[in-house]
Protein backbone atom coordinates (compact mmCIF):
# COMPACT_ATOMS: atom_id res chain seq x y z
CA UNK A 1 0.00 0.00 0.00
CA UNK A 2 0.92 3.48 -1.32
CA UNK A 3 2.60 5.28 2.39
CA UNK A 4 0.21 8.37 1.83
CA UNK A 5 -2.58 5.93 1.50
CA UNK A 6 -1.80 4.20 4.55
CA UNK A 7 -1.49 7.31 6.21
CA UNK A 8 -4.56 8.55 5.20
CA UNK A 9 -6.28 5.11 6.44
CA UNK A 10 -4.60 5.74 9.78
CA UNK A 11 -5.43 9.26 10.75
CA UNK A 12 -8.92 8.75 8.96
CA UNK A 13 -8.70 6.04 12.17
CA UNK A 14 -7.17 7.71 14.88
CA UNK A 15 -10.36 10.46 14.44
CA UNK A 16 -12.96 7.81 13.91
CA UNK A 17 -12.04 6.48 17.43
CA UNK A 18 -11.50 9.36 19.28
CA UNK A 19 -15.01 10.50 18.29
CA UNK A 20 -16.22 6.83 18.91
CA UNK A 21 -15.00 7.14 22.36
CA UNK A 22 -16.67 10.64 23.07
CA UNK A 23 -19.85 10.32 21.80
CA UNK A 24 -19.90 6.66 23.94
CA UNK A 25 -18.96 8.75 27.22
CA UNK A 26 -21.35 11.23 26.29
CA UNK A 27 -24.47 9.57 25.87
CA UNK A 28 -23.42 7.63 29.36
CA UNK A 29 -22.79 10.78 31.37
CA UNK A 30 -26.64 11.48 32.07
CA UNK A 31 -29.82 10.59 31.40
CA UNK A 32 -32.64 11.68 28.67
CA UNK A 33 -29.67 12.50 25.90
CA UNK A 34 -30.59 13.59 22.86
CA UNK A 35 -30.15 11.60 20.56
CA UNK A 36 -29.98 14.15 17.61
CA UNK A 37 -28.00 15.93 19.89
CA UNK A 38 -25.24 13.00 20.42
CA UNK A 39 -25.37 12.52 16.03
CA UNK A 40 -24.79 16.05 15.42
CA UNK A 41 -22.15 16.94 18.15
CA UNK A 42 -20.36 13.53 17.10
CA UNK A 43 -20.57 14.67 13.11
CA UNK A 44 -19.26 18.34 14.44
CA UNK A 45 -16.66 16.61 16.48
CA UNK A 46 -15.27 14.78 13.27
CA UNK A 47 -15.03 17.64 10.98
CA UNK A 48 -13.32 19.89 13.69
CA UNK A 49 -10.63 17.15 14.34
CA UNK A 50 -10.12 17.50 10.50
CA UNK A 51 -11.73 14.79 9.06
CA UNK A 52 -14.79 14.27 6.76
CA UNK A 53 -17.74 12.55 7.57
CA UNK A 54 -18.10 8.72 5.54
CA UNK A 55 -21.86 8.66 6.46
CA UNK A 56 -24.33 9.84 9.15
CA UNK A 57 -23.63 9.06 12.55
CA UNK A 58 -25.90 5.84 13.18
CA UNK A 59 -27.06 5.23 17.30
CA UNK A 60 -29.64 2.29 16.98
CA UNK A 61 -31.11 1.04 19.86
CA UNK A 62 -31.92 -1.98 21.60
CA UNK A 63 -33.45 -3.81 18.87
CA UNK A 64 -32.52 -1.42 16.10
CA UNK A 65 -29.46 -3.26 14.59
CA UNK A 66 -28.25 -0.77 12.34
CA UNK A 67 -28.86 2.35 10.06
CA UNK A 68 -30.82 4.48 12.50
CA UNK A 69 -29.85 8.61 11.99
CA UNK A 70 -31.67 11.16 13.67
CA UNK A 71 -34.23 13.09 11.34
CA UNK A 72 -33.99 16.84 12.20
CA UNK A 73 -36.73 17.11 13.90
CA UNK A 74 -36.28 14.13 16.12
CA UNK A 75 -37.26 14.10 19.92
CA UNK A 76 -35.72 10.69 20.82
CA UNK A 77 -33.77 10.23 23.89
CA UNK A 78 -31.64 7.65 25.41
CA UNK A 79 -33.48 5.86 28.10
CA UNK A 80 -31.89 4.02 31.46
CA UNK A 81 -31.75 0.34 30.82
CA UNK A 82 -31.20 1.05 26.21
CA UNK A 83 -28.49 -0.50 24.38
CA UNK A 84 -27.15 1.66 22.18
CA UNK A 85 -24.90 1.13 19.12
CA UNK A 86 -23.07 3.81 17.98
CA UNK A 87 -21.70 3.91 14.63
CA UNK A 88 -19.16 6.54 13.50
CA UNK A 89 -17.25 6.89 10.10
CA UNK A 90 -14.84 9.25 8.83
CA UNK A 91 -12.85 9.92 5.40
CA UNK A 92 -9.75 11.77 4.60
CA UNK A 93 -9.85 12.10 0.62
CA UNK A 94 -12.36 8.92 0.64
CA UNK A 95 -9.96 6.28 2.06
CA UNK A 96 -12.36 5.51 4.76
CA UNK A 97 -12.40 4.55 8.77
CA UNK A 98 -15.60 2.59 10.05
CA UNK A 99 -15.72 2.13 13.56
CA UNK A 100 -18.73 0.99 16.91
CA UNK A 101 -19.33 0.43 19.88
CA UNK A 102 -22.78 -0.51 22.21
CA UNK A 103 -23.16 1.54 25.47
CA UNK A 104 -25.62 -0.10 28.01
CA UNK A 105 -27.59 2.97 29.40
CA UNK A 106 -27.22 3.33 33.41
CA UNK A 107 -27.51 -0.51 33.90
CA UNK A 108 -25.70 -3.45 33.46
CA UNK A 109 -28.58 -6.07 32.42
CA UNK A 110 -27.24 -6.96 29.16
CA UNK A 111 -23.41 -6.80 29.55
CA UNK A 112 -22.86 -10.52 28.30
CA UNK A 113 -24.81 -9.80 24.92
CA UNK A 114 -22.28 -6.91 24.44
CA UNK A 115 -19.16 -8.58 25.57
CA UNK A 116 -20.13 -11.23 23.07
CA UNK A 117 -19.88 -8.84 19.84
CA UNK A 118 -16.81 -7.48 21.15
CA UNK A 119 -15.18 -10.74 22.34
CA UNK A 120 -16.19 -11.88 18.41
CA UNK A 121 -14.64 -8.62 17.00
CA UNK A 122 -10.98 -9.52 19.46
CA UNK A 123 -10.93 -13.19 18.26
CA UNK A 124 -11.58 -12.86 14.00
CA UNK A 125 -9.01 -9.61 14.20
CA UNK A 126 -6.70 -12.16 15.99
CA UNK A 127 -6.70 -14.25 12.58
CA UNK A 128 -6.83 -11.90 10.06
CA UNK A 129 -4.22 -12.08 7.51
CA UNK A 130 -3.61 -12.31 4.00
CA UNK A 131 -4.78 -15.70 2.67
CA UNK A 132 -7.55 -16.38 5.48
CA UNK A 133 -11.13 -17.11 3.63
CA UNK A 134 -13.84 -14.48 5.30
CA UNK A 135 -16.15 -17.74 5.76
CA UNK A 136 -13.48 -19.02 8.58
CA UNK A 137 -14.09 -15.61 9.54
CA UNK A 138 -17.65 -16.03 9.97
CA UNK A 139 -17.29 -19.41 11.57
CA UNK A 140 -15.05 -18.02 14.44
CA UNK A 141 -17.40 -14.78 14.92
CA UNK A 142 -20.35 -17.48 14.79
CA UNK A 143 -19.01 -19.71 17.31
CA UNK A 144 -18.03 -17.25 19.54
CA UNK A 145 -21.45 -15.43 19.80
CA UNK A 146 -22.97 -18.97 20.40
CA UNK A 147 -20.64 -20.08 23.16
CA UNK A 148 -22.31 -17.16 24.90
CA UNK A 149 -25.90 -18.65 24.21
CA UNK A 150 -26.37 -15.86 21.56
CA UNK A 151 -27.19 -15.51 18.02
CA UNK A 152 -25.28 -13.93 15.37
CA UNK A 153 -27.56 -11.62 12.89
CA UNK A 154 -27.02 -13.77 9.80
CA UNK A 155 -28.25 -10.91 6.66
CA UNK A 156 -25.76 -8.15 8.23
CA UNK A 157 -22.25 -8.63 7.16
CA UNK A 158 -18.92 -6.80 7.49
CA UNK A 159 -17.16 -5.30 4.41
CA UNK A 160 -14.17 -4.10 2.30
CA UNK A 161 -13.63 -0.48 1.59
CA UNK A 162 -12.35 1.72 -1.56
CA UNK A 163 -11.57 4.93 -1.62
CA UNK A 164 -15.05 6.97 -1.43
CA UNK A 165 -16.99 3.30 -1.36
CA UNK A 166 -17.98 2.66 1.94
CA UNK A 167 -18.92 -0.90 0.76
CA UNK A 168 -16.58 -2.77 -1.60
CA UNK A 169 -16.73 -6.12 -2.70
CA UNK A 170 -15.78 -8.52 0.05
CA UNK A 171 -18.54 -9.22 2.35
CA UNK A 172 -17.45 -10.45 5.49
CA UNK A 173 -20.22 -12.69 7.28
CA UNK A 174 -21.23 -12.82 10.87
CA UNK A 175 -21.92 -17.07 10.12
CA UNK A 176 -20.08 -19.63 8.63
CA UNK A 177 -20.78 -19.40 5.37
CA UNK A 178 -20.28 -21.78 2.53
CA UNK A 179 -18.70 -19.72 0.07
CA UNK A 180 -16.23 -16.32 0.77
CA UNK A 181 -13.23 -14.41 -0.65
CA UNK A 182 -10.06 -15.01 0.46
CA UNK A 183 -8.08 -12.02 2.09
CA UNK A 184 -5.09 -10.04 -0.03
CA UNK A 185 -2.47 -8.26 1.75
CA UNK A 186 -3.54 -4.30 0.92
CA UNK A 187 -7.04 -5.24 1.24
CA UNK A 188 -9.25 -2.72 3.58
CA UNK A 189 -11.64 -4.02 5.36
CA UNK A 190 -14.57 -3.40 8.21
CA UNK A 191 -15.29 -6.21 10.50
CA UNK A 192 -18.12 -5.87 12.61
CA UNK A 193 -19.62 -8.89 14.69
CA UNK A 194 -23.63 -8.42 15.69
CA UNK A 195 -25.15 -10.35 18.45
CA UNK A 196 -28.83 -10.87 19.55
CA UNK A 197 -31.49 -12.34 21.91
CA UNK A 198 -33.67 -12.78 18.68
CA UNK A 199 -33.99 -15.12 15.81
CA UNK A 200 -30.76 -13.01 14.03
CA UNK A 201 -32.27 -12.03 10.81
CA UNK A 202 -33.81 -8.02 10.37
CA UNK A 203 -36.72 -6.37 8.80
CA UNK A 204 -37.08 -2.79 7.01
CA UNK A 205 -38.20 0.26 8.50
CA UNK A 206 -38.08 3.98 7.31
CA UNK A 207 -34.78 5.11 5.80
CA UNK A 208 -33.41 8.31 7.03
CA UNK A 209 -30.18 7.25 5.56
CA UNK A 210 -29.55 7.54 1.48
CA UNK A 211 -27.25 7.75 -1.34
CA UNK A 212 -26.72 8.11 -5.00
CA UNK A 213 -27.66 5.16 -6.92
CA UNK A 214 -23.54 4.09 -8.55
CA UNK A 215 -25.12 4.17 -12.08
CA UNK A 216 -26.19 7.56 -11.85
CA UNK A 217 -23.17 9.10 -10.09
CA UNK A 218 -20.72 7.24 -12.81
CA UNK A 219 -23.54 9.58 -14.90
CA UNK A 220 -23.21 13.03 -13.75
CA UNK A 221 -19.05 12.52 -12.43
CA UNK A 222 -18.33 11.99 -15.96
CA UNK A 223 -20.42 15.26 -17.09
CA UNK A 224 -18.86 17.17 -14.29
CA UNK A 225 -15.55 15.72 -15.74
CA UNK A 226 -16.06 17.37 -19.36
CA UNK A 227 -16.05 21.15 -20.55
CA UNK A 228 -19.81 20.89 -21.11
CA UNK A 229 -21.36 24.09 -20.45
CA UNK A 230 -24.80 22.53 -19.41
CA UNK A 231 -24.31 21.29 -16.02
CA UNK A 232 -27.65 21.29 -14.22
CA UNK A 233 -28.56 23.12 -10.57
CA UNK A 234 -31.01 20.32 -9.64
CA UNK A 235 -31.19 18.38 -6.66
CA UNK A 236 -29.09 15.81 -7.65
CA UNK A 237 -26.10 17.58 -9.25
CA UNK A 238 -26.47 19.25 -5.91
CA UNK A 239 -26.21 15.99 -3.82
CA UNK A 240 -23.33 14.69 -6.28
CA UNK A 241 -20.93 18.05 -5.56
CA UNK A 242 -21.61 17.30 -1.84
CA UNK A 243 -21.09 13.73 -1.00
CA UNK A 244 -20.30 11.57 -4.34
CA UNK A 245 -20.77 8.00 -4.05
CA UNK A 246 -20.89 8.65 0.16
CA UNK A 247 -24.28 8.26 2.24
CA UNK A 248 -25.87 10.96 3.27
CA UNK A 249 -28.48 11.97 5.97
CA UNK A 250 -32.01 13.19 5.23
CA UNK A 251 -31.57 15.54 7.77
CA UNK A 252 -28.73 17.13 5.87
CA UNK A 253 -30.58 17.77 2.67
CA UNK A 254 -33.16 20.39 1.97
CA UNK A 255 -35.79 19.66 -0.93
CA UNK A 256 -35.79 22.13 -3.94
CA UNK A 257 -38.70 23.37 -5.70
CA UNK A 258 -41.20 20.88 -4.47
CA UNK A 259 -38.85 18.10 -5.20
CA UNK A 260 -37.73 15.73 -2.49
CA UNK A 261 -35.18 12.58 -2.05
CA UNK A 262 -37.94 10.61 -1.50
CA UNK A 263 -39.17 10.70 -5.30
CA UNK A 264 -35.58 9.96 -6.51
CA UNK A 265 -35.41 6.90 -4.29
CA UNK A 266 -38.75 5.91 -6.72
CA UNK A 267 -36.97 6.42 -9.63
CA UNK A 268 -34.01 4.36 -9.05
CA UNK A 269 -31.59 7.81 -8.24
CA UNK A 270 -31.38 7.43 -5.26
CA UNK A 271 -30.79 4.59 -2.81
CA UNK A 272 -32.59 4.20 0.73
CA UNK A 273 -30.93 2.75 3.62
CA UNK A 274 -34.08 1.67 5.97
CA UNK A 275 -33.43 1.13 9.11
CA UNK A 276 -32.87 -2.56 10.50
CA UNK A 277 -34.82 -3.76 13.10
CA UNK A 278 -34.45 -7.21 14.51
CA UNK A 279 -37.20 -9.44 13.18
CA UNK A 280 -38.29 -10.95 16.23
CA UNK A 281 -37.97 -8.02 18.47
CA UNK A 282 -34.30 -9.03 20.44
CA UNK A 283 -32.04 -6.68 21.46
CA UNK A 284 -28.77 -6.80 19.41
CA UNK A 285 -25.26 -5.35 20.10
CA UNK A 286 -22.27 -4.66 17.88
CA UNK A 287 -19.05 -3.87 17.94
CA UNK A 288 -16.81 -2.87 14.71
CA UNK A 289 -12.92 -2.20 14.01
CA UNK A 290 -11.44 -1.18 10.10
CA UNK A 291 -8.53 -3.16 9.96
CA UNK A 292 -5.79 -3.54 6.76
CA UNK A 293 -4.76 -6.58 6.13
CA UNK A 294 -1.04 -7.79 6.42
CA UNK A 295 0.75 -11.07 5.21
CA UNK A 296 1.06 -11.92 8.72
CA UNK A 297 -1.73 -9.92 10.24
CA UNK A 298 -3.43 -6.93 10.09
CA UNK A 299 -3.40 -3.13 11.13
CA UNK A 300 -6.43 -2.23 12.87
CA UNK A 301 -6.82 1.72 12.35
CA UNK A 302 -9.22 2.19 14.66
Amino acid sequence: MDADILQYYTDAGQIASKVLREAVKYASHKADVSVLELAQAAEARIIELGGEIAFPCNISINEIASHYTPPANDSLTLQKGDVVKIDVGVHIDGYIADTAATVEISTSEHTNLIDASKEALENVISMTCAGVNVREMGKVIEDTINKRGFTPIYDLTGHSLDQYSLHGNVNIPNYAASLGNTLLAGDVIAIEPFATYGKGTTRNGDAQIFSLNKLFEKHIHDKYNTNSDTHSNGLLDDLYRQYGSLPFARRWVKDRDGVKIEDYVATGDIIAYPVLHETSGGIVSQFEHTVIVEESGCIVTT
